[in-house]
């Protein structure tokens, strides 16, 4: 009973930390962006008549300022909404994340692979390989801020593997926020349990690569 109750507890104050994270985030980032456009059109408003051509520049500054708001908001869209394989295959699973983030981010996002090369991956690893992906495409969209990103997986005789590629910032491995290196960390649990592995590098400014690998059969 102790136990439990101290799970329950746990998962309580990670809930709350969490809350705690995304309302600082929305308030460093949405919602000082649209304050900022408010302030910005409300000066627009002065300068209609006396300023014309001022005025014009100050709406294209607003437009701009609205346009980042969005994409912030489909950023924190794809990294809160929760998703689940369900009863499709991996393949199926992994061209749905991919049409997400195509559509949440605006960005260019390519899957490659053929379901004949998956068919004997079990549910569990096939489960594994999708919540690495869904992380990986998470982080692109809300940290890298990436406008390209590449998700390929093929097998070999006795492996599956996947590869995840971005344009984006990248980062220091070595300095990476606590929020990055939390769900790196979960990646690195999640396939090593399985009997895999999954090695990632990254160049501040040139982007990102994840590759994993897991038993064919699992």
């Amino acid at each position: 009973i102790e136990n439990s109750r101290l799970h329950t507890n746990a998962r309580r104050l990670a809930v709350l930390e969490e809350r705690e994270r995304i309302g600082m985030d929305m308030h460093d980032g949405v919602i000082q962006s649209i304050f900022g456009v408010g302030l910005g059109l409300e000066n627009v408003h002065h300068l209609i008549d006396e300023n014309p051509d001022k005025a014009k520049e100050g709406v294209r500054l607003a437009i701009d300022g609205l346009n980042q708001a969005m994409r912030d908001l489909r950023t924190y869209i794809l990294d809160l909404r929760p998703r689940q394989l369900g009863e499709e295959n991996l393949l199926i699973g992994l061209r749905r994340l991919v049409t997400e983030y195509r559509i949440n981010t605006l960005s260019e996002a390519m899957l490659t692979g053929k379901e004949k090369e998956i068919i004997n991956l079990s549910q569990d690893n096939a489960l594994i390989l999708f919540h690495i992906t869904q992380e990986a495409l998470a982080n692109a969209a809300k940290h890298a801020q990436a406008k390209r990103v590449g998700v390929n997986i093929w097998t070999t005789a006795d492996r599956v593997l996947l590869e995840i590629e971005d344009n984006g910032k990248g980062f220091d491995l070595d300095k990476m926020s606590m929020t990055l290196g939390h769900g790196l960390s979960n990646m690195h649990t999640r396939i090593r349990k399985a009997g895999g592995e999954i090695e990632i590098s990254s160049v501040p400014d040139e982007g990102t690569m994840i590759l994993a690998w897991l038993p064919r059969e699992g």
